[in-house]
């Protein structure tokens, strides 16, 4: 503006002046005057256009302090989730190393257990081969030797029998058929068999009832052990259940005395009390402690406090005593007795 100015100046100056023609005709002087003049209006250019460029680089130089303060609290932002992430990424690393080592745990049980139960397993298959082996020799050990008992028997019956006559096997013929009901020889002879077989049958079941009343008694046993266990389990619960309880209420009395032998202690101060008397009487110390609290408050009214010996008329005094005895009755009667059931 100022330019623009100046050169509007300088033409009208020129108007006035002639133009060129009569510029040349002017003196030596006037021209040094208007090079001055020229040479100033170029400064002044120069100079505003310092200017315009100075203010374009401040305006620059603010936008670029502006960007730094921005990128500055990016930065700071980015540091701290960076700082955050790399936080969660040691968690993360921690948690999966310790997950890692649990896993690495829990198949190294899971590979004992399975190794236990496999040895278990062949064990218990080889103790069941064996087991039947046995019983199947003494099965067949059993069979041979009833055999061999019937053997014997026949022959000693034979040997016993041989010098008797017909009429004796006659007789005893008679009387199988009476007892038996069955007149066949054979026949008998099968039905001793098998009633053998049988009565061998029997007393195989009545061993397996035997031991399965064995391991019945043995289950038996252990549930008693785990019901007496569960047993003490709930009563040592509800004892901790009433241990708590009662440590919470000593809490609570242990505070209560606190105050109470804190507001005792200010009201003897504060009745300004020689506590002399009191420690001759008692023979104890002059602070107020749990042994002696109640020894305090019952030698409450034999104070020397002149305002509590004063007559009965005294309306003070017997407001104050009052106060006093409802003081010790509901600390004795009340206070005291859940202090020591809690203590003991």
């Amino acid at each position: 503006m100022e330019m623009k100015e100046m050169q509007t100046k300088l033409l009208q100056r020129k108007k006035e002046m002639g133009g060129r023609i009569c510029s040349l005709k002017r003196p030596l002087h006037q021209r040094k005057h208007i090079r001055i003049m020229e040479v100033r209006v170029n400064q002044v250019l120069h100079f505003d256009k310092l200017l315009c460029s100075n203010q374009a680089l401040r305006d620059e130089i603010d936008h670029l302090r502006h960007q730094r303060c921005s990128f500055a609290l990016m930065y700071q932002r980015l540091s701290r989730e960076l700082l955050s992430q790399h936080n969660v990424m040691e968690d993360l690393v921690e948690k999966s190393v310790l997950a890692y080592d649990q896993r690495s745990e829990a198949l190294a049980r899971m590979l004992a257990v399975r190794e236990r139960s496999k040895k278990d397993t062949s064990l218990c298959h080889t103790e069941m081969t064996e087991l039947k082996r046995v019983i199947d020799h003494e099965i067949k050990l059993r069979s041979f030797m009833v055999q061999k008992s019937k053997e014997r028997a026949e022959q000693a019956q034979r040997e016993r029998m041989g010098g008797e006559s017909l009429e004796t096997y006659q007789a005893v013929h008679r009387l199988l058929v009476e007892v038996s009901g069955n007149s066949d020889l054979r026949q008998l002879g099968r039905t001793f068999v098998e009633n053998e077989e049988k009565s061998f049958a029997y007393f195989n079941y009545i061993n397996e009832l035997n031991n399965n009343s064995t391991m019945l008694k043995d289950r038996i046993n252990k549930l008693r052990v785990r019901v007496h266990t569960h047993t003490r389990h709930r009563e040592l619960e509800q004892r901790r259940g009433r241990a708590n309880n009662l440590e919470s209420q000593y809490t609570v009395v242990l505070k209560f005395l606190d105050q109470h032998k804190t507001a005792i202690a200010h009201l003897f101060n504060k009745m300004k009390c020689n506590p002399a008397s009191i420690i001759g009487k008692l023979g104890c110390s002059a602070q107020v402690t749990d042994d002696n609290v109640t020894q305090f408050i019952g030698r409450w009214t034999l104070l020397d406090n002149p305002s509590l010996s004063q007559p009965v008329g005294n309306a003070n005094a017997l407001k104050r005593t009052k106060i006093l005895t409802d003081s010790k009755e509901k600390f004795t009667h009340k206070i005291l007795p859940i202090y020591y059931a809690v203590c003991k």
